[in-house]
């Protein structure tokens, strides 16, 4: 996946003087995918097949706290802002959301659980289990990255007082984690984050009608592939068949919010338009990510 703390041209969806837009920023650069794929879905990371979940989140946690971290969030803060303050002028604001932690890591009922799909059951991996520790770990480097935001929040408002906010709705998923209830219960409705469902044998019939993937995973082939790679190489294999892009878009939507979770972002994010007297003559902007298109 392509990294989010980079500068990048001024999106066109934006319109040409917006009054604000919202950001999302920071988890592919801290290595999310290699933790949801390592320590949750017990998959091999493809571009590291060495690497396994006690290397992902102590890679997560360097780069978290890096210094290079929160510059590198600054510097797409500032320029963001020269860029809108160029077409808007002084009132262009920008809202920087964060991240909600995925896990109860208070109960003990998920420390059998694993959320391994048996269609990877041929991967080389072993199963992962959501233990106390190992979701501590992970809430961990969602507190640290919300944390590392705030930060950039705080000194990119230094040159422009009051145009950068940072949105923590992390408040908001309390009762709607992971391991709140029985696991695993992918549909859950009141657990806001997707996984996998009631299409895991579809998604398996898939990977497995694609020999380079099933060989790269079980380690047959041998072969490093990057995650963008082996995302261009699913939707070759889907094609035009919407079921298959439906599958695609399954495999690449886990650990992200449910739409009730982005209706709580939603109203997070009008409560601090309302407090910073931000018009709401647009349409609700949908967050996106810094990255380059």
């Amino acid at each position: 996946m392509q990294k989010q703390l980079q500068p990048a041209p001024f999106r066109s969806g934006w319109g040409d003087r917006p009054e604000f837009v919202t950001l999302s920023m920071g988890g592919n650069d801290i290595g999310f995918l290699e933790l949801v794929e390592l320590c949750i879905y017990s998959i091999p990371n493809l571009k590291d097949l060495s690497m396994e979940c006690g290397d992902a989140i102590a890679r997560s946690q360097r780069l978290v706290n890096s210094r290079n971290f929160v510059n590198d969030a600054i510097n797409v803060l500032i320029a963001t802002l020269r860029q809108g303050t160029d077409r808007q002028g002084p009132s262009f604001k920008i809202y920087v959301t964060g991240y909600a932690q995925f896990f109860n890591e208070r109960t003990a009922q998920c420390n059998t659980v694993s959320f391994r799909p048996d269609y990877f059951r041929f991967a080389l991996k072993a199963k992962q289990y959501l233990t106390i520790g190992k979701r501590r770990a992970l809430n961990k480097i969602a507190r640290d990255l919300n944390a590392g935001i705030r930060e950039a929040v705080m000194k990119a408002n230094f040159g422009a007082p009051g145009r950068v906010f940072f949105i923590d709705y992390d408040r908001q998923f309390e009762g709607h984690r992971f391991c709140d209830r029985i696991e695993p219960n992918p549909d859950d409705a009141e657990t806001w984050f997707f996984t996998y469902g009631a299409n895991e044998a579809a998604i398996g019939d898939f990977l497995s009608s694609i020999p380079q993937v099933e060989d790269a995973f079980s380690g047959r082939s041998n072969q490093t592939m990057s995650n963008d790679a082996l995302l261009r190489l699913l939707v070759e294999a889907a094609g035009d068949d919407p079921v298959k892009m439906d599958l695609v878009g399954d495999l690449t939507r886990v650990f992200h919010p449910k739409p009730a979770g982005h209706r709580a972002i939603e109203r997070r994010l009008r409560g601090f338009l309302l407090a910073t007297r931000t018009p709401l003559t647009l349409p609700a902007v949908a967050p996106v990510e810094a990255s380059t298109s």
